[in-house]
């Protein structure tokens, strides 16, 4: 299992490569149902209300994932990803501040998970989320 992260605007090159998203979003997108992670969402307050890159680093570093504890979120990974390569999901594209480089640097310390951007050049994974289905006769 490798775990990446990304944005929404890349669903459809992740459903190809075979990778299952997972939204960590405060307010995921309306136009599907997602695996939705809330543990990794900022809080409205902490969204709205910082004045800055610093401030809601150390904010959300202290009041989200600082309450997280490891083991259950390694559970918790394991569970929802069942092996399957997975992308935690936000709505900013690479470049731009996101709270999902501070969730995989948080999972790269506590896990010893390696996160990494999905760039769109991954191969075909061991994901069902774009299988077809087949008929029995």
């Amino acid at each position: 299992m490798k775990v990446y992260t990304s944005y929404f605007g890349n669903i459809k090159k992740l459903e190809e490569a075979g990778v299952l998203p997972v939204n960590i979003s405060l307010y995921p997108p309306r136009w599907r149902k997602w695996v939705h992670l809330k543990m990794f969402a900022p809080t409205k307050d902490i969204l709205f209300n910082t004045s800055g890159k610093e401030e809601y680093t150390r904010r959300f570093n202290s009041e989200i994932l600082g309450r997280l504890d490891p083991n259950e979120i390694k559970q918790i990974i394991n569970l929802v990803s069942q092996g399957k390569d997975i992308a935690l999901l936000c709505f900013e594209r690479p470049n731009d501040f996101c709270h999902r480089h501070l969730v995989a640097d948080w999972i790269k310390e506590k896990l010893g998970i390696k996160v990494t951007e999905f760039d769109g050049t991954e191969k075909k994974g061991n994901c069902s989320c774009n299988s077809e289905q087949l008929t029995l006769f």
